[in-house]
């Protein structure tokens, strides 16, 4: 169990052997940043004379539908279960994107609640998300754009270096949506430039 030094030392060496002294991201729930990680940042330390992990990742809980997910409160929703439908909590399957996108609409460190209406508005928004990069390669461009591209590509390339902040740059990412749809129906213009800066972005 993670309770015992000899697991601590184990993880550690494990981790030495395969990603080296030193490696970028390690991840994990909140619940394991102590004792757990700070045991293992001390005998990486102490092992290998430097910390052994340049930037810790630690992910709230996942809750399904208010209520805290676990093994002991029998509420566990297993992936393949997500993808297939079979699993009585769920209305339906859910495409593997579907339920990333629903995952990153959530910052990592914030509580993750698992719902049926929650996974439907998700599939809906990547589909609308999916239909306006579809619509970009038959826009045609102006001489002068209405909307700022270049600020909106800075916003939500600013939330991702804001600590990941993947919630905050998919709302960017509807904006530019709204935006294609808008160009699309004639109601706003934009150059040729900004169409393949909100290409790339």
């Amino acid at each position: 169990g993670e309770g015992f030094p000899g697991w601590h030392i184990e993880c550690s060496a494990m981790a030495t052997k395969y990603l080296g002294a030193e490696f970028d991201i390690h991840g994990g729930g909140m619940d394991l940043q102590f004792p757990h990680h700070e045991s293992e940042i001390a005998q990486s330390t102490i092992c290998n004379h430097k910390a052994p992990v340049r930037y810790w990742m630690h992910n709230n809980m996942i809750t399904i539908e208010g209520r805290k997910m676990g093994k002991s409160y029998n509420n566990v929703i297993k992936l393949t279960e997500m993808f297939s439908g079979n699993h009585p909590l769920l209305a339906k399957a859910y495409h593997p994107m579907v339920i990333r996108f629903f995952i990153l609409q959530t910052h990592y460190r914030s509580t993750l609640d698992f719902s049926n209406e929650g996974l439907q508005a998700s599939e809906k928004g990547m589909n609308r998300l999916m239909a306006a990069v579809e619509l970009l390669g038959s826009l045609k461009p102006s001489a002068t754009s209405t909307s700022d591209v270049k600020a909106l590509r800075e916003k939500a390339f600013g939330a991702m270096n804001d600590d990941i902040n993947t919630a905050i740059a998919i709302s960017h990412l509807f904006e530019g949506a709204r935006i294609i749809n808008s160009v699309n129906g004639g109601q706003e213009t934009l150059t040729a430039e900004d169409i393949a800066h909100l290409t790339e972005t």
